[in-house]
């Protein structure tokens, strides 16, 4: 079946569904999202460096996000597209030792900022409170794209993550922005408040935790690379609070 007459399938449906169905109606609006994200990650690894050495590593990450999005809504299913920025704060201690005796350790610091397009699929079960107020349960997945990616160390310029001078992937090669994509899972509740028949306000609040992205894999093949471990381990969690506001209107 070709693409055209998907959609021509789709848009048939619709009001199908509304005549049959009196508790479907279809809505979409636009508002604004803020929250932050919370790296706590280690990574441990025995190995070669000239002398076997037993290597830590341990990442902290604050950041604050903001954005804006618009979203499509039925009653049991909200899709939304956003645009996000991110300001960060890392800080990263790496030691490495040989029995009891310090081979090297680095602590680094500096802030970064980030920029993600992001596609959210949430399931929703509405309870309507009175004719105005419902509430919802919400959980489901949001899959951010990375459109930029930049870090400052404390002391040194600036600079853009993918530039291939100040950092490489396992093989040597410049980072490519796709290695920050990310798939979150997400969980909360929201309220909407009905003015008319066809304005709502939407509220949202979701709690999101991260699985490990292709950029976390990749740092584990460097050590193996660098030190020759044979089987690294990376453990942490990356997690999320995301409050959401946005105006709607139903169609129908």
């Amino acid at each position: 079946m070709t693409k055209k007459r998907l959609f021509a399938a789709f848009f048939t449906l619709l009001p199908v569904l509304a005549a049959f169905g009196s508790n479907f109606s279809l809505g979409a609006g636009a508002g604004g999202l803020a929250g932050g994200l919370f790296t706590r990650y280690s990574l441990e690894a025995g190995g070669i460096l000239a002398i076997p050495v037993d290597v830590q590593v341990n990442q902290e990450v604050d950041q604050f996000n903001y954005g804006g999005f618009f979203f499509f809504d039925i009653p049991w299913l909200e899709f939304s597209i956003s645009l996000q920025g991110g300001n960060n704060s890392y800080r990263e201690l790496m030691s490495a030792v040989s029995g009891e005796e310090s081979v090297f350790s680095r602590n680094d610091a500096g802030t970064g900022r980030e920029l993600m397009c992001g596609l959210s699929l949430l399931g929703k079960y509405p309870f309507r409170l009175n004719r105005r107020l419902s509430i919802f349960p919400l959980a489901g997945l949001e899959y951010q794209i990375a459109l930029w990616e930049y870090r400052k160390p404390e002391g040194f310029k600036g600079y853009d993550r993918t530039d291939g001078i100040r950092e490489i992937d396992a093989g040597g090669r410049a980072y490519t922005l796709s290695l920050w994509n990310s798939l979150f899972i997400d969980i909360g509740g929201g309220l909407d408040y009905v003015f008319s028949p066809r304005l709502f306000l939407r509220t949202e609040l979701l709690c999101g935790f991260r699985l490990q992205t292709f950029y976390e894999v990749d740092g584990l093949q460097k050590v193996k690379t660098m030190i020759k471990a044979p089987d690294p381990k990376l453990g942490g969690l990356t997690s999320r609070p995301v409050l959401k506001i946005s105006l709607g209107c139903r169609f129908f």
